[in-house]
Parts: structure tokens; sequence; C-alpha cells
């Protein structure tokens, strides 16, 4: 699988089904709950011409990664949960809900993730059911973003915060946020305000408080870092605002920075979005990288070409084959990618012409860990690191035979009569 990637619906408009399908196989998306905001608002909307919203929101939906793709918990969630004392781990992962640990016959830990809500939504929307994930996903949280007053929240965040400094560009409203969220005068004030902010539940306050008060009071990002990260991205926004470094005219400016919360849980971030482009970087660490999304269109454009050239035999393979790697040229910007991310760009010479290391044995192996969770006694049996560091991991997921030209997986697997 490739670099874990987060993307936006800029990106993946840009691109043809065939260019889709090399992009699912050459990067293991992040699927935030975001995305799924940004695309349904277009069933709200009357379309000029002759599609309708549904077929529009349709093709994105054809186009939107699903061979290497993970549905992300929404951010609001995450911070409940880390807020209650769960931890949260930033390592560049998507963060997934439902995962239970077995131990198989060779005494080695596994997880198997059953289907959480976000991974029924998106099962949903690739069946083009969109309106049952606006309801269960999308609808209350847009509606709450885009009827909100982005200059009076910026000016109610300064008030409650004490923030009197005047930025003069972006790099500036970050450090002086910075400098908010890492003061000793207002502990207690930075963890009410990212309830508000952020839009958490009200009504567990009184518990996160009693626990950050036993814990010694102690700076929000050492007791919630995934929190502290929201709240730095909320309140960075509000000061840009506040100062018209971003507009405050431009309702979907607010729905476009959420995409920031996710940064955590991805390698990758491409966006076409300018704002994204002048924000996303700053968040971002020297382990993390931005692509413009019309550099990896022309990318993929490029690698359509390339794959399309090969002989029919080899094509007829189908990209699980084919695209498992990207090619040894540095020419190629995926090639550049997975290099600067430690990645190997070649296929090991123990890995078969399947496409994969070995596959009868993969197949062996997630069939011993299904057996082992059915027979699982608990929960205790486990070590935190060996919860932390599982030696397997398996996701269920059903994926089409084809996406535009391209057949994804090799002869011999067929289509489930289901």
């Amino acid at each position: 699988m490739g670099p874990i990637t987060l993307f936006d619906k800029s990106f993946i408009e840009m691109l043809n089904i065939d260019e889709a399908a090399i992009f699912d196989c050459l990067y293991n998306s992040v699927i935030c709950p975001i995305f799924y905001t940004e695309v349904l608002a277009d069933l709200s909307k009357q379309p000029p011409g002759q599609r309708s919203a549904e077929q529009i929101v349709g093709d994105v939906a054809k186009k939107t990664p699903i061979m290497y793709a993970t549905p992300n918990v929404l951010h609001t969630t995450i911070c409940m949960s880390e807020l209650a004392g769960n931890v949260i781990e930033m390592r560049r992962a998507p963060a997934r809900a439902g995962g239970r640990p077995v131990r198989r016959p060779d005494g080695s830990v596994g997880v198997i993730y059953d289907e959480a809500p976000e991974a029924k939504a998106f099962d949903r929307w690739q069946r083009g059911k969109f309106k049952e994930v606006e309801r269960d996903f999308a609808v209350g949280w847009r509606k709450q973003l885009l009827e909100a007053d982005d200059e009076l929240t910026s000016k109610l965040a300064r008030q409650i915060l004490s923030i009197t400094q005047e930025p003069k560009n972006l790099v500036d409203a970050l450090v002086i946020a910075k400098q908010v969220l890492q003061g000793d005068g207002q502990r207690f004030s930075l963890l009410k305000t990212a309830y508000i902010l952020l839009g958490l539940n009200p009504s567990r306050f009184h518990r996160v408080q009693a626990r950050w008060v036993a814990a010694g009071r102690p700076h929000l990002h050492e007791f919630a870092p995934y929190t502290a990260h929201c709240l730095l991205v909320e309140v960075f926004f509000n000061i840009a605002i506040g100062k018209k470094l971003i507009s405050p005219d431009r309702a979907s400016n607010r729905v476009d920075m959420a995409y920031l919360f996710y940064l955590p849980f991805a390698m990758v971030f491409v966006s076409n979005d300018k704002l994204h482009q002048r924000t996303a970087p700053l968040f971002m660490s020297d382990k993390q990288i931005f692509v413009f999304g019309d550099d990896l269109k022309k990318d993929l454009t490029s690698l359509n070409n390339r794959y399309s050239a090969l002989p029919e035999a080899e094509q007829s393979e189908g990209l699980f084959r084919i695209a498992s790697y990207p090619p040894k040229d540095d020419s190629c910007l995926t090639t550049r990618i997975w290099k600067q991310l430690g990645m190997r760009v070649e296929r090991d010479t123990t890995e078969r012409n399947s496409g994969g290391p070995l596959a009868s044995e993969l197949l062996e192996s997630v069939k011993k860990m299904r057996e082992a969770a059915d027979n699982r006694s608990g929960s205790a049996q486990f070590s935190q690191s060996e919860l932390e560091d599982p030696s397997h991991i398996v996701i269920e997921r059903m994926v089409p035979l084809r996406r535009g030209k391209w057949r994804f997986m090799p002869p011999g697997v067929e289509a489930s009569e289901d």
C-alpha cells in the first residue's frame, strides 16, 4: 500500500475515472467526514444543464478511492474520546473505530476491524445511497458551519482568549495562536474554549473538568494533544479572519479549514484549493508532504498513459499487479513522493506475479485471525505494547472488479453474486 493520503473534493473532481483507479492503487487514502460534507452539499444545489445533483455527486463517488481507503472518525468524536481519557495516536495513520484484538495460534496479535458508523456510511456512499449518508453524517454539522457568522465568532474568540496582537501574515497568525495555546495564564479558559469553538457536547464538560483538575490542571497540549491541535487550527482561523488574512465573506472557508483537523492522520495532503495551499503546510511536519492537485493530476495522467502502453497480457493482470508500486523513474512525482517518505518503489523478490507478497499465505493468515476472533475470551489477555503495535491488521471491504477501463484484480478473481 502507498502513502497514507488525505485529499479534498477539489482534487477528486479533477480526475477522470481511469486516473482515479490508478490513484486508488498507489495511495492509501484517508476519507475524512469533511469530504462527504463538501461533496454532499451539491445535493442541495440546482446544477445547470441536463445532469441532476445526484448524478454529479454520483460521479464523484465513482472516483472516490475504495481499494485502500479508510473512513476516518469525525474529529469531534475523537476529541470527546480523548478528553474522556483515551489516548489518540497522531502517527500519520487513519483513526478508525471498531478494532477487535485477536491472538493467533503462533502467539502474534492482530486487529480485525468491524464496520464502524463511518465505514457503513462509506459503503452506502459507494452504492449511491447519498441521501442516507447526508442524513447520518453531514447535514447537521454542515448546516451549523455554513450558518456561522465567522466575523462575530472571530471577535468573541479573541475576546475570550485576550488576543490583542495583530498578525501581518498567516505565519504571524500561527505564531500568535501557538503562544495563546502554550501560555500559562488561561489553561482553564483554553479547555472551555475548545468545547465552544469545536462544538463539543457540553453535557460532559464537568466530568472532563474533574479529570483535568485531578491531573494537576495541565496544558491542553499535554492533557489532550489532538484536541489541542484542533483548537490551534480554530484559533489560527479566527485570528486570520479578524485581520481578513482569510476572507470572512466566503462561507466555505470554514469547511475547507476543517480538513486541517485530519492532518495528524496522513502523510500526504492533496488539494487544489487555494486556502489549503496557503494554510495546510503551516500545520504539517517535515515528515508530511503537501501536493498540489494539478501536479498529481498530471502525474496520474502520465502513469495512465504508461500503463496503457503495456502489452495486453500485462494489462489483463489488473492494476493490483502492475500498479502496486510506482515506476523506478524519478521523473514520476508519485515515485518521488514514495521515496521522500522512505517507501520502497520496487517489488520485493519474494513477491509473486499475483501482485502481492505470497497471496495464499496472506489468505491463510486472515482465515486464522478470523478463527481466533471467533474464539477470543476478552481483551484482558493483551498487553498495551501488543495493542499499540499489532503484527497483523484485517479490514474487510468489498471492491469493484473494474473502474473505468482498468481491472483491479488479477484473473481468477471474479465478482460476487451479492
